[in-house]
């Protein structure tokens, strides 16, 4: 008998608190949002943003993690250096809050004057410091065009490569934010390829007199989004390439069949969740993206897929000075025909391994852990240089350095066996210790000290700037 009378009394305790939990935790209305500093960028652009409207009611103890999620998410729009919210109550109505969003806003025309160093990284052009393998650019970047956040960029380029590039970049089709399109063309002339790979490196060659690839490619992207941080997007490629008799000479496996002139087709898609406080460089949250890829040949001589998927966690320990993060990339392909375009694994795009930048693993699927220790050693400060103060959107700046512990392991598995490469098919990992400075526009630099399983180690610099 006494254990029912026990589970009765906890019952009926536990309903009192619920009870009188739901009477002290009154609901609060936000009456208002005011928006300053935006002269250029539409009000809707970023109230659209916002976890919260006018006229909600929300409970109280919520209005933090809510104003935190609206800070997050107007950051993570890269239109603006500062973002401050303010709460406000108005005397005769304690219940009612007014929220008062400032921003300050980026410069957002661009000027590309650009130089490009055509390597896979900083530290692997700074290995041999080739100025023949430089690419100059010239043109210019809007990133908040005409106030919708839209982007629109125009360039040629010279060296190297020759081209021209054509992007417009997240239009949104309608005043919430939930469906975007992009469009991109680009024409790209070289007398420099990556034939294969030989010695755990991309053999680069360069014919002067002979252009080896020529390629034009159009790509019209679609992206929707039901809600603030979740994306489902598509895109469509094609491409035209011409290649050189001397590519097939080299490789006769370069790209699948042994025709020098081909229109291809790809289409992919992935999902993605975001729930990183900061995309550029991540705090705390976490990240899930699981994709598809294909392409083909319009005569279907050449078939490939790819499954992906990337998962980030990232968390700040006990509110201190100390961070730690792993991030998980892997990719799963078939296709019916070997070809060295289709067989970048570790290395190349973000599936980097510390400690192997100067070399890669080709195959045709992989997996890469990058682990990482940080403590940060200048929290963030804002500076303002009076020597700039005559360019306001330059002369204030925020500074924070991060120093770092680092152990990353990655596997590419390659069916094709190449004995001058010994990289694939065999467990890797590097551990090491590095710097960050991360400042405004999204800057952050990099210096690593890493060695690697084969016990080769050395100093790694890095630069990370937003993308065209």
């Amino acid at each position: 008998m006494k254990a029912p009378f026990v589970r009765i009394v906890l019952l009926i305790s536990f309903s009192l608190v619920l009870s009188l939990q739901s009477v002290t935790a009154q609901p609060v209305k936000i009456d208002n949002v005011v928006l300053t500093g935006n002269h250029i960028t539409k009000d809707y652009i970023i109230l659209r943003e916002l976890p919260f409207t006018p006229g909600d009611a929300v409970d109280e103890a919520a209005l933090p993690d809510l104003v935190k999620r609206a800070r997050e998410n107007l950051n993570n729009l890269l239109l603006f250096n500062f973002v401050d919210i303010v709460l406000e109550r108005e005397a005769d109505r304690p219940d009612n809050v007014s929220v008062t969003i400032a921003v300050e806003e980026r410069w957002y025309v661009w000027p590309l004057v650009e130089i490009k160093l055509e390597e896979r990284n900083l530290s692997t052009w700074l290995q041999h410091w080739d100025f023949t393998k430089i690419t100059l650019e010239g043109g210019v970047r809007i990133d908040n065009f005409l106030g919708l956040k839209h982007k629109l960029v125009v360039s040629v380029h010279g060296g190297y490569q020759w081209g021209a590039f054509l992007g417009y970049r997240d239009i949104s089709l309608d005043r919430e934010g939930k469906h975007f399109i992009s469009l991109d063309v680009q024409g790209n002339i070289s007398h420099n390829i990556d034939a294969f790979s030989r010695d755990n490196k991309p053999a680069r060659f360069n014919i002067p007199g002979i252009i080896l690839e020529s390629k034009v490619e159009s790509k019209v992207n679609y992206s929707y989004r039901p809600d603030i941080r979740t994306i489902h997007n598509i895109t469509f490629f094609h491409e035209f390439t011409k290649l050189a008799d001397t590519v097939l000479l080299l490789n006769p496996n370069y790209w699948g069949d042994n025709k020098t002139q081909r229109n291809a087709f790809r289409l992919n898609y992935y999902y993605r969740l975001d729930q990183r406080d900061y995309h550029p460089y991540p705090l705390n949250g976490y990240y899930v993206r699981a994709g598809l890829n294909t392409y083909i040949s319009s005569d279907a001589s050449v078939r490939y897929a790819q499954i992906t998927l990337g998962l980030q966690y990232f968390k700040q320990l006990a509110e201190s000075r100390w961070y730690v993060s792993t991030v998980f990339s892997g990719g799963l392909s078939i296709s019916n025909a070997q070809a060295y375009i289709l067989e970048k694994a570790i290395g190349y795009d973000h599936n980097m391994l510390r400690g192997y930048e100067y070399t890669v693993a080709d195959g045709q699927s992989f997996m890469v852990s990058n682990n990482t220790l940080k403590y940060n050693i200048l929290p963030k400060r804002t500076f303002t240089l009076n020597w700039l103060s005559w360019l306001p959107k330059f002369s204030k700046i925020h500074l924070s350095i991060y120093a770092n512990a680092h152990f990353d392991m990655g596997y590419a598995f390659n069916k094709s066996v190449y004995p001058f490469n010994t990289l694939s098919n065999q467990f890797l990992f590097a551990g090491g210790l590095g710097l960050d400075i991360v400042t405004y526009y999204d800057l952050i630099l990099g210096f690593d000290y890493s060695i690697n399983k084969q016990g080769r180690d050395g100093f790694f610099f890095s630069i990370k700037v937003p993308f065209i």
